[in-house]
């Protein structure tokens, strides 16, 4: 496997034989495929360890592994004060020759281990209490999230590394590790231990991510314990906004329908979180080289191929997620009673609402993320709060008269109001256009994608319907890109020219 260093800036492989200088969007492109190869399996197989946890332990045993997942992101975003953000950002300024060792990265991870550590603790504390109540299930139950939540931490910090190194097979491959025995171990913990059991069942699927983490530990240590200025402020910036948005906007539907009601409906909610959350994730994998690659071009000051990265980022993310959100929108009523059992019949239309307005949060990320790159943290900082305020105010009106169908609404509302604060912001500030009319041909044609899924399980059911639905649909939407001509020729003629000269290379061997 080759690795990647830097060679006056951009990410380079050792090799030499790419220079993301003279080639930014083919690098960019290589790295989208490996991630968005690995985020697909991690959707798989988190959709498939949903499926396992609702029928093995029902809609009350869904919500109580959903909030420990819950709690798990949250947790980790309040404790990690930043770390893994700065160094997905960062580390490659100072790697050694073999881009592994960083005096940054131990530095940053002195202070991961710190405060991590302090929230573990916390959480133990608050286990050993709940045992002093007499409530040993509940004292399991926290005892397994924290094994969870140290996990996934780990596992953030060592992702950060990898791909701010350009490794990005490295990362994909353990994440491929983890897919392959999470299901199997949440089954078989959600059989033996019921929901502590599958609880530690889903650590496991970021174990390999978070044990690779000493891959990158060692070397000299750093010769001053201070972060330069510019780490630290950024990294400040992100534990802000990330924690304002882990604790006020991200799932916290989740608490609040939890509050006013029981685990049963937040069984049902986490449905259709868990399907929109598939989308969320296929995006998070997709654009992990947007950080490093676009903070390399501005370090260069390179506004123009930024301007063109972003607007085919934006592009070809709208191509590939308008199907899934829409289309999976329109079969969510026959999916969910097929999948998960008619006792989540009631979860179909938050389903059909969070799916259908997903796009919105995929959509959000590039532009977050180009935000970041660009160096605008506290710019995003503010946002954020401001976003999350309007978002925590309108689930508190609407979730206690409405429920999970209310907080759907109010969380569909809300990303497309993301979506709008940040484009603004965006081509007021930093001179990027979302290409608007791509978009709109986009959704047109997952749209007509929808209707075209509909329409077939209006006349047939059960899984044969949903084959065919999904394959007429497929068809129908390609066919719509097609005749929209969503795509630039001068996007597509690069990609089949190189498929055609691998293809050449392949018969001449």
């Amino acid at each position: 496997m080759q690795t990647l260093r830097r060679k006056n800036g951009p990410l380079v492989n050792r090799s030499g034989d790419r220079d993301t200088k003279r080639d930014p969007m083919a690098s960019m492109l290589r790295m989208s495929v490996i991630n968005t190869s690995a985020g697909m399996l991690s959707m798989l197989m988190g959709f498939v360890c949903s499926i396992i946890v609702a029928r093995t332990l029902g809609v009350e045993g869904t919500g109580i592994v959903a909030y420990a997942l819950w709690f798990m992101s949250v947790a980790t975003v309040v404790s990690d004060f930043g770390m893994p953000q700065a160094t997905l950002r960062f580390i490659a300024r100072d790697a050694d020759a073999d881009v592994r060792k960083s005096p940054l990265f131990r530095n940053l991870l002195r202070r991961f281990v710190l405060t991590t550590g302090l929230m573990a603790g916390g959480i133990l504390l608050y286990a050993l209490w709940q045992q002093s109540q007499d409530n040993m299930p509940g004292s399991m139950v926290w005892i397994a999230t924290t094994v969870l939540f140290l996990s996934y931490a780990y596992a953030t910090m060592a992702i950060g590394a990898g791909q701010g190194l350009g490794q990005f097979d490295r990362t994909a491959a353990m994440t491929l590790v983890g897919c392959l025995v999470q299901p199997v171990l949440v089954f078989a913990g959600a059989f033996v231990l019921g929901p502590v059991g599958a609880i530690l069942g889903h650590a496991t699927r970021h174990l390999p991510q978070a044990l690779d983490l000493r891959r990158y530990i060692g070397g000299p240590p750093p010769p001053d314990r201070k972060l330069p200025n510019d780490v630290a402020l950024y990294a400040r910036n992100n534990w802000f906004s990330g924690s304002i948005f882990a604790l006020f906007g991200a799932r916290i539907e989740l608490a609040v329908i939890g509050f006013f009601f029981t685990f049963t409906q937040v069984g049902y909610y986490a449905i259709g979180l868990t399907m929109s959350g598939m989308v969320a994730q296929f995006a998070i994998f997709s654009l992990a080289f947007v950080i490093p690659q676009f903070g390399v071009l501005h370090d260069q000051k390179d506004d123009r191929a930024i301007r063109a990265a972003f607007e085919g980022t934006i592009r070809w993310l709208g191509i590939v997620i308008a199907p899934i959100a829409i289309g999976g929108a329109s079969i969510a009523p026959e999916l969910i009673p097929l999948v998960f059992g008619e006792d989540f019949r009631p979860a179909v239309w938050p389903a059909v609402i969070l799916l259908g307005f997903s796009i919105a949060q995929a959509l959000s990320s590039v532009i977050s993320r180009a935000i970041l790159a660009k160096d605008r943290s506290a710019d995003e900082l503010r946002m954020t709060i401001a976003w999350c305020a309007i978002t925590t105010v309108a689930l508190l009106l609407i979730v206690p008269a409405f429920g999970p169908i209310g907080a759907a609404i109010a969380r569909a509302a809300a990303s497309v109001l993301l979506l709008l604060i940040l484009g603004i912001y965006c081509r007021r500030v930093l001179q990027l256009k979302i290409p608007v009319f791509a978009l709109l041909k986009c959704i047109c044609a997952a749209l007509l994608c929808a209707g075209t899924a509909t329409l077939v399980l209006s006349r047939f059911d059960g899984i044969a319907g949903l084959l065919v639905a999904v394959s007429a649909a497929a068809v129908v939407y390609l066919g719509a890109l097609a005749a929209f001509r969503t795509v630039p020729k001068s996007e597509y003629e690069p990609v089949l020219t190189s498929v055609r000269d691998r293809l050449r290379g392949l018969k001449a061997t």
